[in-house]
């Protein structure tokens, strides 16, 4: 799971964080399907070129690099 600040930080997330927005101004995304060989710093940089959907807090690996 990753953690995006309302500042557009993005971390790896704690955990046992709840995926969805948290009740500061981040939100919790959970990343599905990561291929064994992909570390928690590919997906980050990946999801920083992603646009996720609104109310869409599980997202395939695949979503990321397409």
């Amino acid at each position: 799971m990753i953690k995006v600040a309302g500042e557009g930080l993005v971390t790896k997330a704690h955990r046992s964080a709840d995926v969805g927005p948290t009740s500061g101004s981040s939100v919790i995304y959970e990343i599905l399907n990561v291929p064994a060989d992909v570390t928690i710093d590919d997906v980050i940089s990946a999801f920083k070129s992603y646009k996720p959907q609104e109310k869409v807090y599980e997202i395939d690996y695949a979503a990321l690099k397409a």
